[in-house]
């Protein structure tokens, strides 16, 4: 424990041994299965490390050695380690700053590295979290190159790395696959666990690739991919390729739907299905018919109909329609039609037609539903 300070292990064994009583020579002896001379050598290192002190034997009996208190010895050392680690800290910053000037000029081959083997990735993998220093974001679908149980923590499923590096203070954000959370996790163990140690966790179907990006300094994503491999990666440093990766994961994040509500015991969560109810309200709401008219389709009064589209609003964390329709499609609730757009009908009373997500008047065709929601919730 103590080689952090430096101490070399016979050091510690002597000085633990006078803690424990022992203060002559031969009594280190006995107590450490040593020759009187590496005795004497290690006492007089501990001397000049002030860590024991000498004093002579009572009528001229065997000198004997003090261990100076652990909490005054060390403090010193723990100082002076600290102080080291600073400078190093502070070396490694400049050299990071140099790195950066210089990244324009480098070669743009030098921009990306190609790491081969499974081996090689979970290294990568490992090393990319150890050297992040706000937050790591990604994007979590198969295949799964950390997949042996020797590589995960028996009790709750997590990379021990996460959890490391997740318990000195950095930030996880991720969008987990539908179909990684069906076949590979599991809700009650890692994914809670992680929610625990203060993941923020969203959840999407069919996510376009796997990511890891480190703060804002390098990325890792799959170079190619069969269905049950993880072969070779592409390590992506400071770069437009970083920044399009970036901007990427947050354009995604925006979409997905919050898994916080899901692992709080789902109060209000998404399940793993809409029910009956909801699933004839989403196919309506993709017609573009007006409310008045969907509220017949379904038989209810309009305040009825304005209540549970609240509620499903609630339930997927959406405050617009807009939000409804994009979470409903990352779930897989909503069928897209041929043409490729998801279409969620007004609110009000008019014929306009329903906002085509994905299609390029999505911000002019957007209809809020707040007034819809806010009449729901005051009616009685």
């Amino acid at each position: 424990m103590l080689e952090a300070l430096g101490l070399e292990p016979v050091q510690q064994q002597t000085y633990e041994a006078l803690v424990d009583g022992a203060v002559t020579v031969s009594e280190l002896r006995t107590v450490l299965g040593l020759s009187a001379a590496k005795v004497r050598e290690t006492l007089t290192a501990l001397e000049k490390l002030s860590l024991v002190g000498r004093y002579p034997g009572e009528r001229r009996g065997e000198e004997r050695f003090l261990p100076v208190a652990p909490e005054v010895a060390f403090e010193s050392l723990l100082l002076a380690r600290e102080e080291s680690i600073h400078r190093t800290r502070r070396h490694i910053q400049l050299l990071a700053t140099r790195f950066r000037a210089n990244a324009t000029a480098r070669d743009p081959v030098d921009l990306v590295e190609i790491v081969t083997g499974r081996a090689a990735v979970i290294q990568q993998v490992d090393q990319l979290q150890h050297s992040a220093r706000h937050q790591i974001r990604g994007i979590d679908r198969p295949p799964y190159a950390n997949s042996d149980p020797d590589r995960l923590d028996p009790k709750t499923g997590m990379m021990p790395v996460q959890a490391k590096t997740m318990r000195r203070g950095i930030g996880y954000r991720v969008i987990y696959d539908t179909h990684g959370l069906e076949t590979f996790h599991r809700i009650d163990t890692d994914i809670e666990a992680c929610a625990v140690l203060g993941e923020e966790a969203r959840v999407m179907a069919d996510t376009p690739t796997k990511l890891l990006v480190a703060d804002d300094r390098v990325a890792l994503i799959p170079l190619r991919s069969a269905p049950h491999e993880m072969a070779s990666s592409v390590v992506v440093h400071p770069s437009g390729l970083l920044d399009a990766l970036c901007e990427f994961f947050e354009v995604l994040w925006a979409r997905a739907l919050p898994l916080s509500a899901y692992l709080a015991g789902r109060p209000n969560g998404a399940g793993d299905a809409p029910s009956a109810d909801e699933a004839r309200l989403l196919a309506l709401l993709t017609t573009g018919m007006t409310d008045q008219v969907m509220a017949r389709q379904l038989g209810v009064s309009y305040r009825t109909f304005q209540r549970r589209l609240s509620g499903l609003m609630e339930r997927l964390g959406a405050g617009t329609r807009f939000q409804l329709g994009m979470r409903a499609a990352s779930l897989g609730w909503v069928s897209q039609p041929s043409d490729g757009e998801v279409r969620i009908g007004p609110a009000g009373s008019g014929g306009t037609s329903g906002t085509a997500l994905g299609s390029g008047a999505e911000t002019a065709a957007v209809t809020d539903g707040k007034a819809g929601v806010r009449a729901a919730k005051n009616a009685p």
